[in-house]
């Protein structure tokens, strides 16, 4: 099973390459959209060097909508990641597809809408178009997934852990409620700021940048108990986000994983050792074993 992590520094691919992680997907200036940290253009540079020379994966988000008079842009890009050799992209604008195609590079895509790939037959269709990976929605159970993992022929990937996305727009929304209430407060790019609703015992990270305003989910998906099962279906890719947190984070939660699949220790007794080490994280299943519409 491979292990996509998130890195926050450079130096970290060493580390990260002790803790048997095998790639890490990282964040571009305009190109990304949510990731748990950026890297320019010259520190990618170096982290190809450095992934190559481990033996490591090394995946870009690409994954911001696209209007049209970025399209230019986006083409530039898509030609310094084919010439800087990465494994793979992850997109979920229609447009990257079409130029990557143009560049003959779309076996480099891999697509991850959040929330619409939900079946066999939408995962299936695009990998026909000639991409490498799906990534599986995590707004449907376990059974789901499995079921689609056994079905398609081709590659998928799930996230295993980590805070998810649940709403993006465009609009400066933090912005202009404090505008409206008259007050001058700075929230560009802060990762500490959360909504409650009323009715609801959850805090959700909210964070303003330059795409606009994303709102993540209220827990942290965990998947101690499920990876064997994900394995099993025929998931051979998985990814740990640690957006909100930091490189110890994701390296404590990539160990125990390792110790699951091992079998030093049951999915039950890591879920508790990682309770244990972040009681404030919110830990839950998802929708690993309820259905979104019984959701309320």
């Amino acid at each position: 099973m491979e292990f996509i992590v998130t890195p926050f520094h450079v130096e970290d691919i060493t580390r990260l390459h002790e803790a048997n992680a095998d790639g890490v997907v990282v964040a571009t200036p305009f190109f990304s959209a949510r990731g748990a940290a950026v890297f320019t253009l010259e520190e990618l540079v170096q982290l190809r060097s450095l992934t190559t020379a481990m033996n490591m994966k090394l995946y870009v988000l690409v994954n911001r909508f696209f209007m049209e008079n970025e399209l230019e842009k986006l083409r530039e890009h898509l030609r310094y990641l084919k010439k800087l050799a990465v494994d793979g992209i992850y997109y979920g604008d229609e447009s990257v597809l079409y130029e990557a195609k143009k560049l003959e590079m779309e076996h480099l895509l891999i697509y991850s809408p959040d929330t619409l790939t939900t079946s066999s037959q939408d995962v299936q269709y695009y990998l026909d178009e000639g991409i490498s990976m799906v990534t599986i929605s995590k707004d449907i159970t376990l059974e789901e997934t499995c079921h689609i993992a056994k079905q398609v022929k081709g590659e998928c990937e799930v996230i295993l852990h980590g805070r998810l996305n649940i709403m993006h727009s465009k609009r400066r929304l933090l912005s202009n409620y404090f505008d409206f209430l008259g007050k001058k407060v700075d929230v560009f790019n802060k990762k500490d700021i959360y909504l409650m609703e009323e009715t609801r015992d959850e805090h959700m990270p909210i964070v303003e940048d330059d795409l606009g305003t994303h709102v993540f989910s209220g827990y942290t998906l965990v998947s101690f108990e499920e990876i064997k099962q994900l394995a099993q279906s025929g998931i051979r890719h998985v990814r740990i986000d640690g957006i909100f947190h930091d490189l110890d984070y994701v390296c404590k939660a990539l160990s125990l994983y390792q110790a699951v699949l091992s079998n030093e220790m049951s999915g039950a007794q890591a879920k508790e050792k990682f309770d244990k080490c972040y009681p404030d994280d919110h830990a839950t299943s998802g929708f690993y074993y309820v259905k979104t519409s019984k959701v309320k």
